[in-house]
Parts: C-alpha cells; sequence; structure tokens
C-alpha cells in the first residue's frame, strides 16, 4: 500500500516582474513526497531547485516581485491559501530547512542555546529556557557533539563549519517535523565532514520518521541518499523515478549529460552539459518522463 502523502505540488508556477516585463522561471512543476520518504531533486545551478523549497517554505511571499500559482499541499492542507501569518507559523515547526551555509544561515548575533530556545518556542511559547536547554544538549549528543555545554555558549562563528552544519541539522529537527528542506547541505564543507553530516542527518530523519526533500547537484550523495530522485531542467521536471532506476536506465537527454558529468577517478574530460544556463524566458519543449516501477512508499 502506499504510504500517504506528506507534500504534493501541482503545476507549481513561478515568475517574477521586471522593467523588461515578465518571466516565468517554473513551468508546472508537479512532485510529491511520501510519509518517511527522502526524494531529491536535482539539476544544475539555476534549474529552479532552491526556489521551489523557497516557495514550499513560504519565503517566497515575501518577494513583492515574484507571482506564484498552483496547489501545495502539506499533510492535506493547501499551503497556497494560506496567508503569509500561518505559513510563518509553520516554519521551525511542522516544516524545516537546513540551508547550504550553516554558518551564515545561523544569527551571529545570539549564542547556540539562545537560537534552540527560540526554535522550541515555534512548538510551545510556554517552554524554559532550562527545558530548551535539556533538550538541545541531548540531540547536540546525538549528534556526536560530546562537550554540548560548550557549543551552545557559544556564537557561530566561534564554531567551525562542521559544528555548524550538525548545530543546524539538530535545530532543524528539534520539533519533530514533518517535512525537512535540505537545501544542498553541507556544500560549503569539505567532503569528509559533508559525508559525516550527511549520514547523521539521514540517521535521525530516519529515526524520527521525517519526510525529506534534498535539493541537489551533487549526484553521488544523491545516490546514497534518497529513494526516488526528480529532475529538473531550466525549470521543468524533465524525469522522475527511484533512484536506481534513474542511475541505471536513465531517459532523458539530460538526465543522461548529467550523469556522464560526474568526474571518474579513472580521469578524462567531463564532457559539458549542452545549453548550460540557458535564458529562462527561452521556452523549452520537454516530457516530463517517468519510469514505470515509481511508487510513493519509501522503498527502504
Amino acid at each position: 500500500m502506499s504510504a500517504p502523502l506528506t507534500l504534493e505540488i501541482q503545476d507549481l508556477r513561478l515568475s517574477f516582474k521586471s522593467w523588461s516585463g515578465t518571466t516565468e522561471v517554473l513551468h508546472g512543476i508537479d512532485l510529491s513526497v511520501a510519509s518517511g520518504e527522502r526524494v531529491a531533486l536535482v539539476g544544475e545551478s539555476g534549474s529552479g531547485k532552491s526556489v521551489t523549497s523557497r516557495i514550499v517554505l513560504g519565503t517566497m511571499q515575501d518577494v513583492r516581485s515574484a507571482r506564484v500559482s498552483g496547489r501545495i499541499n502539506f499533510d492535506g492542507r493547501d499551503l497556497s491559501s494560506m496567508t503569509v501569518a500561518e505559513r510563518r507559523a509553520l516554519r521551525g515547526r511542522d516544516i524545516s530547512m537546513i540551508f547550504q551555509d550553516p554558518t551564515s544561515a545561523l544569527n551571529p548575533v545570539f549564542r547556540i542555546g539562545a537560537l534552540f530556545h527560540e526554535v522550541l518556542q515555534r512548538r510551545d511559547r510556554r517552554i524554559t529556557k532550562a527545558e530548551a536547554r535539556r533538550r538541545a544538549v541531548k540531540l547536540l549528543q546525538e549528534v556526536s557533539i560530546e562537550d554540548a555545554d560548550r557549543v551552545l555558549d557559544s556564537y557561530s562563528f566561534q564554531l567551525s563549519g562542521g559544528m555548524n552544519q550538525r548545530v543546524m541539522i539538530a535545530m532543524a529537527l528539534i520539533n519533530e517535523p514533518r517535512l525537512l528542506l535540505a537545501d544542498e547541505p553541507g556544500t560549503a564543507l569539505d567532503v569528509t565532514v559533508q559525508a559525516q553530516s550527511l549520514e547523521l542527518m539521514r540517521n535521525m530523519v530516519d529515526r524520527l520518521g521525517t519526510s525529506v526533500l534534498f535539493i541537489s547537484h551533487n549526484l553521488g550523495v544523491v545516490r546514497e541518499f534518497a529513494d526516488r530522485i526528480y529532475v529538473i531542467y531550466r525549470g521543468n521536471i524533465v524525469e522522475r523515478g527511484p533512484t536506481a532506476s534513474i542511475f541505471d536506465s536513465p531517459k532523458h537527454p539530460y538526465t543522461k549529460a548529467l550523469l556522464s558529468a560526474i568526474p571518474r577517478l579513472t580521469g578524462g574530460g567531463v564532457p559539458e552539459i549542452e545549453e548550460h544556463s540557458p535564458a529562462f524566458s527561452d521556452p523549452l519543449v520537454t516530457h516530463n518522463m517517468t519510469h514505470d516501477n515509481m511508487t510513493h512508499g519509501s522503498g527502504r
């Protein structure tokens, strides 16, 4: 039996108004994430990955030049019909996000302990600083931070990038959200620390049963992390299916080009993807290719 859907995006479109007119950058995105499932949205820089996650999070409502249409259902609720205040109430409580650069994403003005307290207040305004600290210590230890008290008394600029990444993972998951948006997590870190951070994140979301929309251009990481993959190109979903099927038998030329562009240990040049970074105003005629054995279950 298919798992219920945590996130369902239907015909999502995004355009920006400028002096030269209106430019559409997302062209009818359809995407779903089942309960407890890890889904990846992959594509090169500028393809529309991050703005999709920002629309789900609700932060595009603050961009006056942006026009969003389509339906976004979260646990059966239509997010697109909610007010700005209602969407804001979901952030950090039911929907959390991990950003690319953990050091710049954490507010350097406040100590880490104060940031945890603020996040926990999203779930319970009455929570005390002492209780927030106790819960933060427990979760920081779960992401392999042994000196949790020192970290909570520190500012983000006093910690390493890898330490801040672990703090961010713990902070994003401390309220046990239903949906985690992970936008290129760990990209700013070296490969060893990035791998450790992603393993910690995978273990935690599996334990909590959190659904994940994982945004990345790193196909090696995606292969290890995701149950299913959506390939986005120039604001269009051009292929979708289980991870193994995408890697073993890609159907769309762009997916094949992305896979061919993965650097090999055996050496050799990396082929260039055709029409790299084209203008969004240039319409793209494409077909959404779906692998026959795609399911909405997690498959784990």
